[in-house]
């Protein structure tokens, strides 16, 4: 019986270690919804930069076409 409980009580701290490497690397809810907000963020900027350089090269296009239609005879 007691070598019983011995190898129960082994194998009972090896469980405990498991659970708390399982809990250290859990994520909680606040680091998530940060993590979510920061990605975003970043998501917005850059949509915001190619939009601004897709609108800067049309207006490019559109004054270099003007320039050339006015300019040649």
């Amino acid at each position: 019986m007691e070598e019983r409980l011995d190898k129960v009580e082994q194998r009972l701290a090896v469980l405990e270690r498991d659970v708390a490497v399982i809990r250290s690397n859990y994520v909680t809810r606040e680091d998530l919804h940060r993590e979510i907000g920061t990605v975003l963020r970043e998501m917005n900027a850059q949509t915001w930069k190619i939009l601004t350089f897709v609108a800067g090269f049309g207006t490019v296009l559109v004054s270099a076409t003007y320039f050339i239609a006015t300019h040649t005879k």
